[in-house]
């Protein structure tokens, strides 16, 4: 998931009145959630899943899964999924958006500056893809003042309106509440390109610092408005500066650079009652775990297996440290068989507590429907979730 995905996904309406319908004799979302996260007895783990690619769904349409289900959101009520978090729409990123400008256009492809001006080629039919990035629009100080006037924590655009209201809807709910805070190293390295940023960090430091020192004043002025009304249950971040290899910074850089940025933001929500913070951050990450820990954020989030980002390991390497995700993609191409002993590898760490496994990124458009719905057959009997497939 992108970081514009990510903004749009907690900047969506949703209602805050209605709890989540339980079944008598079950926990609520909300209780199954902090349990599990708080290493207590619970009565099963969150039934959730990261998502797909649009190609996927199109391909599974095609071989059997209803004609109707034709995003993620149709899929995850499709597959029966837990509906056991809602967000609080609070935007942190740049404020207002540039507008979209096509610079050319064919048949297969288009260029043009994105809602970030960023410079990028993308298929003209839409196809669910990342980006063929261009160019990048930060490249000093003269050109990152557009974009500073965007990230001035201009609050009242920032909150809802009702934002009172929300603090008073929420106070019964069965579910989890979540807010998304934003991004350090991961905007900036969008904003500049991968080498733009890296070469900065050499040759612009102050400008680095200048740009992080503005995302900490958005973050945190919002925190502290938001926490004025209500406690979320759980703060989001995101960055995916990881490769494959590790990440893009040093951990001395995140350390010293991007650490306060997060401390600053989650004392605020700590202080407010806040239990959690989860991370989304592709690849090899585990340099980087120890700043965010030490920074408020104990959860990690997606754990990419084939980036050696084994959930086993990773609480050996940090006892206490809670999960979610752990289940290699790349086993959904396999049999039957190697789908169930991969979540019978899972499973200690699921009795143990601090974590939800599922797929560690969006299930790819090459696997087969049938192996899909094995797998999810196949952790709900693993794991004991009663959740069904719709029909």
């Amino acid at each position: 998931m992108d970081a514009q995905e990510m903004q749009a996904l907690f900047e969506k309406k949703v209602s805050y009145t209605e709890n989540v319908p339980v079944p008598k004799g079950e926990m609520s979302p909300r209780q199954r959630f902090l349990g599990t996260m708080n290493f207590e007895k619970v009565d099963r783990i969150i039934d959730r899943e990261f998502g797909y690619w649009s190609d996927t769904l199109k391909r599974w349409r095609e071989e059997g899964m209803p004609a109707s289900v034709t995003d993620d959101v149709k899929a995850d009520l499709f597959f029966g999924f837990d509906q056991w978090e809602r967000y609080v729409g609070i935007n942190t990123g740049i404020l207002p958006v540039f507008p979209e400008e096509i610079i050319e256009k064919n048949e297969k492809y288009t260029v043009k500056y994105d809602s970030r001006h960023i410079k990028c080629q993308v298929f003209t039919n839409g196809k669910d893809t990342i980006p063929h990035y261009l160019d990048f629009p930060i490249k000093d100080r003269e050109t990152y003042l557009p974009f500073k006037k965007r990230f001035l924590p201009e609050l009242q655009a920032r909150i809802p309106e009702n934002i009172a209201e929300i603090g008073r809807q929420v106070k019964g709910r069965n579910y989890i509440l979540s807010v998304f805070t934003g991004s350090t190293a991961g905007w900036i390295r969008d904003f500049m390109g991968f080498e733009g940023f890296s070469i900065s960090t050499c040759t612009q430091p102050e400008l680095i610092d200048e740009i992080l020192e503005d995302l900490s004043d958005v973050f945190y002025y919002v925190a502290q408005e938001v926490t004025k009304h209500l406690s979320p249950d759980t703060v989001v971040w995101w960055e995916d500066i990881a490769f494959k290899t590790g990440p893009i910074v040093s951990p001395d850089f995140f350390s010293s650079k991007c650490g306060p940025v997060y401390k600053r933001a989650m004392d605020v929500y700590h202080k407010s009652g806040t239990q959690f913070a989860w991370v989304d951050c592709d690849g090899d990450n585990r340099l980087l775990v120890p700043t965010w820990l030490q920074n408020g954020v104990n959860i990690i989030f997606p754990l990419e297996v084939n980036a050696g980002i084994h959930p086993e390991t990773l609480r050996r390497l940090y006892p206490g440290v809670r999960m979610m995700g752990g289940f290699d993609k790349v086993v959904l191409l396999k049999g039957t068989d190697e789908i169930r002993k991969e979540l019978l590898r899972l499973k200690p760490l699921v009795d143990e507590g601090g974590f939800i496994p599922h797929i560690d990124h969006r299930v790819q458009a090459d696997v087969p429907y049938k192996n899909f719905v094995y797998y999810l057959e196949a952790k709900r009997d693993v794991f004991g979730i009663p959740n069904k497939i719709l029909n």
